[in-house]
C-alpha cells in the first residue's frame, strides 16, 4: 500500500464515519412506537421507559407533532416507529398537550456510548494507523491488514448507533462489518504463523475467508430487492460470526499445543480472547434460543481491546515486554498477598481490630509490599545485576545464541552470526561490528578509547559497546535504529552477558585459526604430533577389525574343523558342515563389503544406497522412506561419507530405535549437500547420550565436522530422533 492509496484509504473510513455520527449528532434514538388508531397516532411502547417516566409520557398518549411538524408516513401504514427527533408534541388521555424537547442530556449512557466513545476510538485507530504507516513500516509484519483491521473495528463501532435509525450505508456496514473485522484479523494470523515457521493443515488460504464476506455483502444488497430474504440474511450473517470466532480459536489453540510458542499463548487470549463474549453471550444464545445473554452493544466494547493488544503483541519491542511484565506481577502479587493476609489475620485476632479497619490495613500493606519489590529490583540491578526473570526468555536467547556460535569455525562468521542474532532479538535496523585500532582514528575517540571490555553506552540515539580488546585493536559493536532507539535494562543485562560470552569466543576462535593457519604454511608437511595421532587412530581400527575376526568368523570356522575331524564317515553331516561354510562365507564377504562398499566406487553413491536400504530393512521391523537425489559432489570422499553416516544410522535405528518407519532424504545444496533422517522410535535423552559419549553418535559427529560440516541433533523419550548435517565442499 503506497501512501497515496494510503491516505485515500484513511480518506475514505473517515469519510464514512462522519457520516454515519451525522445521525447521532442531530438527534438521540428514542424508539417510541406509536400505532394509528382512527387517524391518530397512539403511543404503544417505549425503548426508554425511564426517559418516558421523566416526562410523564405514558402508553395510549396521542403524538400530534414531531419537530414542529405533523406526522408523515404512508397512507397504508398502520404501525410506525419514532427513530429521533429535536423536540414532540404530545396530547395525554385527559387531553393536556405538551411539548418535549429531546436532547443527549437525557440519554448520557447512550451520548457516552454511541458518540463520545467512537469518535474517541476512531480518531485514536487512526493515530495508530498513521503512526505504524510512518515510523513501523519496515518492523511491522502485515502492516496493510493490521490498518486495514484496526480501521473496521472503529467503523464497525461507530456504525453500532446509527444501525437503530436503519440508514442504508449504516445497516450494510453493522451488517458485515463484524464479519469482516475477523477475517482481516484472520489474515493477519495466518500471515503471523508463517512468518513463525507454523505450518499445519488447519492453517487455510485467506483468499477463503473473504467468500463468507462476499456472500454477506450480496445477501444485503439483495435484502431491498427481497425482503423476505432478511431472516435468513441475519441467521447467515451470525453463523458467519461464530464459525470464524471459533475456527480462529481453534486453530491458535491447536497451534500452541503442537508447537508450544509463547507468542501463539500470547495472541490466543490478546486477540481471539476479546471474541469469546460476543460468541458465548450472544451469538450462540441468538442461534440456540432467539434470545440474547447480552446486548451485541456491550458485547463489542470487548473488541475495542484488541488492535491495542495486536499491536502490543505485534511489535517486536514490547512482544516480550507484556509477557514478563504479567508474569512479574503476578509473582509480586502472590507474595504480597501471603504477606498482607498473614499480617492482617495476626492484627485482626490479636488487637481486636474492625473488620472495616481489617480492609484497609490489607490493601495498605498490598500496596506497601507490591512498590517494594518493585523498589527491590531496581536496587538489585543497580548494585548486583539481578533481574527477575520467571521464564527465562532472555537468558534462553542467550543460550540459544551461545549454543550456534561455539560452531563457527572463524571469527568473520563468528560476528556475523551475533549480528544477526542481536538484530532480530532487539528488532533493530542496524548491527555492526568494526574493529578500532590505535591507527584507525574515528569520531569519539575517547569514547572508545574508555570504552572497557563488555561496557554498554549510549551515544547519540544509538549504542556502543566493546565486544573484544587486545593491545592493539577493540571490537566495537553498533546498534542503531531507525527513529532512535533505547534498549531496557533488560535488554542491556542480556547485551553485556552475551559480549563477555562472545568475547572468550573470539580468543578461542582465533586461537585455532592461529593453529590451522600454522599447519597450512608448515614447510615440513604434516607435523609430527597429527602424524603419530593419525598412526594411533590406523592401530586402533586394525586392533578392533583384528578382535571381531577373532572373536566371530575365526571361531566359527575353528568349530567346523574339529567338527570335520569327528565326522570323515557321516556324509550327511559333512554336507550341512559344507552348507554352514558357504553362509560363513557369505558372512564375510559381507563383512568386507561393509568395510569397503564394491558399488560405492563402481556404480555410484544411489546404488550403493538402495542395495544398503534393501539389506537393512530384510533385517529390521521397519519401514525404510527414502529420497535419494544425484548429487555432484567434486570431492570423491564425500560420498564414502554419505554412505557411513546413512550406515551408522541404520544400525543405531537396528539396535536401538524400536521405530516402525524410519525416513531419509538425501538433497543438493550449494556447494554441497544436506542430509535429513528421521524416527518415530522411543528416543533418547540427550544429556545421557552426551554422558555416555555414545560412539555411533560421536563417530557420525566427529566425521562430519571434519568435514567442517554441522550436525543437529533433536531428540527426547517417546518423540522420536531427528538428525539434521549440512555439509559444504
Amino acid at each position: 500500500m503506497s501512501k497515496k492509496v494510503f491516505l485515500v484509504v484513511l480518506f475514505g473510513y473517515t469519510t464514512l464515519f462522519i457520516y454515519l455520527i451525522s445521525f447521532l449528532l442531530r438527534t438521540p434514538f428514542i424508539g417510541i412506537e406509536i400505532v394509528q388508531v382512527q387517524q391518530e397516532w397512539k403511543i404503544q411502547d417505549f425503548a426508554h421507559p425511564e426517559w418516558a417516566e421523566n416526562h410523564n409520557i405514558e402508553r395510549g398518549d396521542i403524538i400530534l407533532e414531531i419537530n414542529h411538524q405533523p406526522i408523515k408516513i404512508a397512507d397504508d401504514a398502520t404501525q410506525y416507529v419514532i427513530k429521533g427527533a429535536s423536540s414532540i408534541l404530545t396530547q395525554s388521555t385527559q387531553g393536556d398537550s405538551k411539548l418535549i424537547k429531546i436532547s443527549y442530556r437525557d440519554f448520557p449512557i447512550q451520548s457516552f456510548y454511541w458518540v463520545l466513545l467512537p469518535i474517541v476510538y476512531f480518531i485514536m485507530s487512526l493515530i495508530i494507523c498513521i503512526y505504524l504507516k510512518l515510523y513501523r513500516k519496515e518492523s511491522f509484519q502485515s502492516i496493510n491488514i493490521f490498518v486495514l483491521f484496526i480501521l473496521t473495528v472503529a467503523l464497525t463501532y461507530g456504525a453500532i448507533g446509527p444501525s437503530g435509525y436503519l440508514g442504508n450505508i449504516s445497516v450494510f456496514i453493522m451488517s458485515n462489518g463484524a464479519i469482516a473485522s475477523i477475517i482481516l484479523l484472520l489474515h493477519f494470523l495466518i500471515n503471523y504463523l508463517q512468518l513463525l515457521d507454523v505450518n499445519h493443515r488447519l492453517i487455510i488460504k485467506p483468499t477463503y475467508l473473504y467468500g463468507i464476506l462476499i456472500i454477506s455483502c450480496l445477501l444485503t444488497l439483495s435484502e431491498k430487492i427481497i425482503p423476505t430474504i432478511y431472516e435468513w440474511n441475519t441467521i447467515f450473517i451470525l453463523l458467519g460470526i461464530a464459525f470464524l470466532i471459533f475456527y480462529a480459536f481453534l486453530m491458535l489453540l491447536i497451534v500452541y499445543l503442537k508447537y508450544r510458542k509463547q507468542q501463539l499463548l500470547v495472541l490466543l487470549f490478546c486477540l481471539v480472547g476479546p471474541f469469546l463474549p460476543m460468541l458465548l453471550l450472544y451469538l450462540l444464545p441468538m442461534l440456540l434460543f432467539q434470545q440474547h445473554v447480552l446486548a451485541m452493544a456491550y458485547c463489542t466494547l470487548f473488541l475495542l481491546l484488541i488492535p491495542i493488544l495486536l499491536m502490543l503483541t505485534q511489535l517486536p519491542d514490547y512482544l516480550f515486554d507484556v509477557d514478563y511484565e504479567i508474569s512479574k506481577i503476578r509473582y509480586y502479587s502472590m507474595l504480597s498477598l501471603v504477606a498482607s493476609s498473614v499480617v492482617v489475620i495476626g492484627l485482626y485476632f490479636i488487637l481486636d481490630i474492625k473488620r472495616l479497619d481489617a480492609f484497609k490495613s490489607f490493601l495498605f500493606l498490598f500496596i506497601v509490599i507490591f512498590g517494594l519489590f518493585y523498589v527491590k529490583e531496581r536496587i538489585d540491578y543497580a548494585s548486583r545485576k539481578v533481574l527477575f526473570s520467571p521464564k527465562g526468555d532472555y537468558v534462553h536467547f542467550v543460550y540459544k545464541t551461545i549454543e550456534q556460535i561455539t560452531h563457527m569455525p572463524s571469527v568473520d562468521k563468528l560476528l556475523k552470526h551475533f549480528s544477526e542474532a542481536l538484530a532480530q532479538q532487539l528488532s533493530v535496523s542496524h548491527v555492526e561490528v568494526h574493529t578500532y585500532s590505535t591507527a584507525n582514528r574515528v569520531a569519539n575517540p575517547k569514547i572508545i578509547e574508555n570504552l572497557a571490555l563488555g561496557t554498554v553506552k549510549r551515544v547519540d540515539g544509538r549504542y556502543i559497546g566493546c565486544l573484544h580488546e587486545t593491545l592493539d585493536k577493540k571490537y566495537i559493536v553498533t546498534i542503531a535504529n531507525e527513529g532512535g532507539l533505547y534498549l531496557k535494562k533488560e535488554e542491556l543485562l542480556c547485551l553485556e552477558l552475551l559480549i563477555m560470552y562472545v568475547s572468550n569466543f573470539i580468543d578461542n576462535t582465533q586461537f585455532v585459526e592461529g593453529l590451522i593457519e600454522q599447519l597450512d604454511t608448515s614447510q615440513q608437511g604434516n607435523p609430527a604430533w597429527l602424524k603419530k595421532y593419525i598412526w594411533l587412530q590406523l592401530e586402533n581400527e586394525k586392533s578392533q577389525l583384528a578382535q571381531e575376526l577373532h572373536d566371530t568368523i575365526l571361531q566359527q570356522q575353528l568349530y567346523l574343523i574339529r567338527e570335520l575331524d569327528v565326522a570323515q564317515i557321516d556324509k550327511q553331516l559333512i554336507k550341512r558342515q559344507r552348507e554352514y561354510l558357504i553362509q560363513l562365507n557369505v558372512d564375510l564377504r559381507h563383512y568386507c563389503e561393509q568395510l569397503k562398499p564394491p558399488l560405492l566406487e563402481k556404480q555410484g553413491l544411489r546404488v550403493a544406497l538402495n542395495k544398503l536400504f534393501a539389506e537393512i530393512e530384510r533385517q529390521a521391523n521397519f519401514t525404510i522412506i527414502h529420497a535419494i537425489e544425484n548429487v555432484v559432489l567434486d570431492s570423491p570422499e564425500l560420498p564414502l561419507l554419505i554412505y557411513r553416516t546413512i550406515q551408522e544410522m541404520l544400525n543405531n535405528a537396528l539396535k536401538h530405535s524400536r521405530a516402525t518407519y524410519v525416513k531419509i532424504t538425501l538433497t543438493a545444496s550449494t556447494q554441497g549437500f544436506e542430509l535429513v533422517y528421521f524416527d518415530n522410535g522411543v528416543g533418547c535423552d540427550l544429556s545421557e547420550i552426551d554422558g555416555k559419549n555414545s560412539m555411533g553418535l560421536q563417530g557420525m559427529k566427529e566425521r562430519v565436522y571434519a568435514y567442517n560440516g554441522s550436525f543437529e541433533l533433536t531428540s527426547a523419550l517417546d518423540e522420536g530422533m531427528h538428525i539434521v548435517i549440512k555439509v559444504k565442499e
